[in-house]
């Protein structure tokens, strides 16, 4: 083997051990604990299932489901919710949504970014965000706003914006 090949062979080895590690973690960034969107994890008490091009996914909250439509101009639609206080499964139909409220799950585990000059980098996006948390009655909707903000409303009027 001449100097030219062994060298070649010598940083083929790395790229390839880089690639197949880059793989490996971006398989497991999508297991069935992460969010089908954006890898977060899928809290008990906000998991959320929709149906996008025939598709069941699970998703971290009912902001991100809904927001895959404005990304992929696809139809959504949520299947099952759960209520943020009960940790059960509610059927939309009958949910209530506290939209844009102080409290975002989904915001609270992620790692503030940092440009190379190690400033902080303003998010212009975020698919989690306002908040969308679901109840299964209007009155613990209601008492959980009183207490951390947002507005009320009924699922099914927000998700309609989302299924055409």
């Amino acid at each position: 083997m001449n100097r030219r090949s062994f060298a070649a062979t010598l940083m083929a080895g790395p790229a390839i051990g880089a690639a197949a590690w880059a793989g490996w973690r971006f398989v497991q960034a999508r297991s069935a604990a992460s969010c089908w969107a954006c890898t977060r994890p899928v809290h008990d008490h906000m998991r959320t299932v929709a149906e996008v091009n025939g598709h069941s996914a699970e998703y971290c909250c009912p902001a991100c489901a809904l927001s895959e439509h404005r990304q992929s101009g696809s139809p959504v639609k949520v299947t099952v919710l759960t209520d943020y206080l009960t940790i059960t499964a509610i059927q939309p139909a009958r949910a209530f949504i506290v939209q844009a409220s102080d409290v975002n799950p989904c915001k609270s585990h992620a790692a503030p970014a940092v440009a190379s000059d190690k400033q902080p980098l303003r998010s212009g996006f975020d698919r989690c965000s306002p908040s969308m948390l679901a109840f299964r009655d209007e009155a613990s909707a209601r008492s959980f706003a009183s207490a951390h903000g947002g507005t009320v409303v009924a699922f099914n009027s927000v998700a309609a914006e989302y299924a055409a």
